[in-house]
């Protein structure tokens, strides 16, 4: 998350486009060097729904990962397509 952080508060610095970033935490399938599952589109699903310069995090990555230097704002429950139940999403900002 930190390394996300740093990724959408420089770019803009460095004359380059503005990101976003969505972050989702759980198992995943690795193949050919590329990664593929459930929680690689539940990251997609997440980042889809950021603005520009905005990280945005699932509930279960503040619960696995808590990182120094980080803090997280409730942005609420969402409904995410190709997930049945809503998703908590919570925005990252430097602490």
């Amino acid at each position: 998350m930190r390394s996300a952080l740093e990724l959408v508060a420089e770019l803009p610095e460095a004359g380059l486009p503005p990101a976003h970033v969505g972050v989702a935490a759980g198992p995943v399938v690795v193949k050919g060097g590329d990664y593929f599952g459930r929680t690689v589109n539940l990251a997609a699903r997440i980042a889809a729904h950021a603005v520009a310069g905005q990280v945005l995090v699932s509930q279960s990555v503040v619960e696995s990962a808590s990182p120094e230097g980080v803090s997280f704002v409730e942005l609420g429950e969402l409904r995410l397509e190709g997930f049945a139940r809503p998703v908590r999403l919570l925005v990252a900002h430097r602490a």
